[in-house]
């Protein structure tokens, strides 16, 4: 309809091309799912084989491990050893989760106890200042009193105090000054004095608590010291001991400090053949790795055969074209409903368009909705009678409005059987007309409505009415 109007709406033909290319990259990321589970898939198998591989591995030190252990409890000195061994690794663990647990405290503690050292150190250095810098007040007071003993009457004496004076002062005003500064020192001093003896006392306080601390984090690096050492001898002393033949029992891949009982070695054990049958379940092989060769080779060879078909071409110009006829094919949609909803509002209704794709991606659906009053959603097969006759006469109307046809020519044949109802059609004549007259961009339309076997029993303002008679045709 669009397309025989205007050459403004020829562009639109191109708008269902989008769903062409949606479909076709649809397609291609399908198939490239399709490829990355197929990569997936092979990754996993090389994994579970790398795996099983390293589960019989363990195993096999597991089993090793057992027969040392085994061996090991022939001996009561050995099996003495042993548990010795092991709680001293139990006490190990245990204190350096207790240092673990206490470290935060005690650094929190310490942390504060050094800020009063500081606090304590910065004011005693800030006194000790303070009062060189009096003394240095009564000194040069001194001498300026020296200095008018021996000549009162010289004024344009200059001193070499570190202070500047007005070179115009008297040396009593100079005296003066000097005694105020004293005076704000030593007051300076109490206030600083004051402030260290309270953070003294806080320090006293806090003292006793920090220590406590101290003195428990001290002891329990002690602890694990002490512990880490034993063990060191222990383990020295039970590698002297043992006297296996390294041939028929390897003993280079099991650390003394990790031999373990019979229950925990076993347990290993079982659950490493657990998670061996998981695997073969696979149908995984350890000593055949031809089915991860052919898996690869089979993922190589579907990725070359397979490449036109997950490879997306782009077509930069052609992209442009489509994307812009589906903008205007878009613009042309809202259009039409805010053309529409001019009317609507004569029957307290507004129209909403939704663009939408059908379930099968083939073709565009608009999907209509209204509301009703502001605030009352509701769908068309819910509306009115007259409602749905007024829309469906003013969505013919403003399909022509928006198409610029200067003649918009409307029949009541126009519209289904069951919309046409005389009183509605007239109803709807009645409530448009004066639209267009206050629409100033609808000025320039004329409406021409062709009505039959239609009664109409009330006429219409500004509406000229021509009746064509029925003529009999011998």
């Amino acid at each position: 309809m669009y397309q025989k109007q205007s050459i403004d709406y020829s562009l639109c033909e191109k708008a269902p091309k989008m769903l062409i290319l949606f479909n076709k990259y649809r397609n291609i990321i399908i198939r490239n799912i399709e490829t990355v589970s197929q990569y997936t898939q092979t990754i996993e198998f090389l994994i579970l084989q790398y795996k099983l591989n390293l589960i019989l591995k363990s195993k096999e030190n597991f089993l090793n491990e057992l027969e040392i252990r085994r061996e090991f409890q022939k001996s009561s000195d050995f099996a003495a050893s042993s548990d010795l061994l092991n709680k001293l690794n139990e006490s190990l663990v245990l204190n350096k989760k207790k240092l673990e647990y206490l470290k935060e405290d005690y650094f929190k503690q310490k942390n504060r106890i050094d800020q009063f050292k500081i606090t304590l150190n910065n004011l005693r250095l800030k006194v000790e200042e303070l009062t060189k810098q009096k003394k240095e007040y009564f000194s040069k007071i001194n001498k300026i009193t020296r200095e008018m003993g021996g000549n009162s009457n010289n004024q344009d004496h200059k001193s070499e105090d570190i202070l500047e004076f007005d070179e115009n002062l008297t040396n009593a005003q100079r005296i003066r000054a000097l005694q105020k500064r004293a005076r704000e020192t030593q007051n300076e001093i109490n206030r600083i004095n004051s402030r260290f003896s309270k953070t003294k006392l806080k320090y006293e306080e806090f003292k006793p608590l920090f220590e406590t601390y101290e003195q428990d984090y001290q002891k329990i690096i002690e602890m694990i010291e002490l512990d880490e050492k034993k063990i060191s001898e222990l383990e020295s002393k039970l590698d002297s001991k043992i006297n296996l033949s390294r041939n028929s029992m390897p003993l280079d891949n099991i650390k003394l400090q990790s031999i373990r009982t019979i229950q925990e070695i076993e347990n290993d054990i079982k659950e490493a053949d657990s998670e061996i049958k998981d695997i073969s379940f696979h149908g995984i092989d350890p000593k055949n790795f031809n089915k991860c060769t052919n898996k690869i080779k089979e993922f190589d060879k579907s990725l070359i055969d397979n490449e036109s078909k997950i490879k997306i071409n782009k077509n930069i110009g052609e992209l442009k074209g489509v994307f812009k006829a589906y903008q205007k094919f878009e613009i042309l949609v809202d259009e039409l409903e805010s053309i529409i909803n001019k009317f609507l509002v004569e029957v307290n209704l507004k129209a909403s368009f939704r663009l939408l794709l059908s379930k099968d991606n083939q073709k565009f659906i608009i999907e209509l909705s209204f509301i009703r009053n502001n605030k009352e959603s509701t769908d068309f097969n819910e509306l009115t009678t007259p409602e749905k006759v007024f829309f469906v006469i003013i969505l013919y109307i403003s399909f022509e409005l928006q198409i610029d046809k200067h003649n918009i020519i409307f029949s009541n044949l126009f519209i289904p059987v069951k919309f046409n109802k005389a009183g509605s059609i007239f109803r709807t004549i009645r409530k448009i007309i004066p639209i267009f007259e206050k629409e100033k961009n609808f000025g320039e339309f004329n409406l021409i409505f062709i009505f039959s076997n239609l009664e109409m029993k009330k006429e219409v303002k500004n509406l000229k009415i021509i009746k064509i008679q029925k003529q009999e045709w011998n």
